[in-house]
């Protein structure tokens, strides 16, 4: 799958990578509910296994167990970043997020008790010095190989990833630069683009995604993001069924994913 799906892919994708990417997601917003009910099958065996190792306990006292261990390994004080963020070593990234979303949303409270500019401030330096040893690994091989337009992609896949934008805008621009062709480079620059909502920003997300599918056009990943832009900012439904009937055209067995079916306009999505 190509357009961005595979975040963390790429001809050093068997390179160790820093520990706190290993549950990074992928870059695109195509069929995310593809893997899900897999996903929850596990999920809900894994738990009936927790609950069941129990015993006579039940779920209730497993919940008290579990809130205990977590007040015990939330750490105290407002030095370093963990304390700061109230996150433990090794949480994944979107577990950092969360957790960044929730102490920014604190700070800027009404009722917030302190000086919320200089809290900002603290809560932003600590979550990136969280992910430095991850942003070094993609740093590093973009100054081991400069015109590689694939190191540029996936640093910028890292940013945007943690959601920086800029950075993630930026680098994209000069990996694609560096490939004009870069497929994944122009599909996630044109769903930034995209998110920023401006005339000129839907105007340029437009001819990014027409080149991803210039480049391939079988890019069913372009062509679901470029089908979100001409439902929601276009408010085109007509010139989104289009594009969502090419992509059941390429991949037949998507015609009754439920996402798939809303775009299109069926009544019983």
């Amino acid at each position: 799958v190509t357009g961005g799906a595979r975040a963390w892919e790429g001809p050093h994708a068997t390179r160790r990578m820093p520990p706190a990417l290993s549950s990074a997601p992928a870059m695109s917003t195509r069929f995310a509910a593809r893997g899900v009910r897999g996903a929850n099958v596990r999920a809900r065996a894994l738990a009936q296994r927790i609950i069941a190792a129990a015993g006579d306990n039940g779920p209730d006292a497993l919940n008290k167990d579990a809130k205990r261990r977590q007040m015990e390994m939330t750490p105290k004080g407002d030095d370093t970043p963990e304390q700061i963020l109230r996150v433990s070593r090794g949480t994944s990234f979107e577990g950092l997020k969360a957790a960044r979303r929730v102490a920014l949303e604190q700070a800027n409270a009404p009722g917030f008790d302190g000086d919320a500019e200089q809290r900002i401030g603290k809560i932003e330096w600590a979550f990136d010095a969280l992910v430095e040893e991850s942003r070094a690994f993609f740093a590093n091989a973009v100054e081991t190989k400069p015109d590689d337009a694939d190191a540029r992609y996936r640093m910028g896949n890292f940013y945007q990833t943690i959601e920086k934008f800029g950075e993630a805008e930026e680098c994209y621009r000069r990996a694609i630069d560096l490939d004009p062709r870069h497929l994944d480079s122009c599909n996630n620059l044109a769903m930034i683009l995209q998110e920023k909502g401006d005339e000129k920003s839907i105007d340029e997300a437009e001819a990014y995604y027409l080149k991803c599918v210039e480049i391939d056009n079988r890019c069913v990943d372009a062509m679901f993001n470029w089908a979100t832009l001409k439902l929601h900012c276009r408010k085109d439904p007509d010139a989104c069924r289009v594009l969502i009937n090419q992509i059941v055209v390429i991949e037949p067995e998507l015609k009754d994913h439920k996402l798939v079916k809303l775009l299109r306009g069926d009544e019983d999505a």
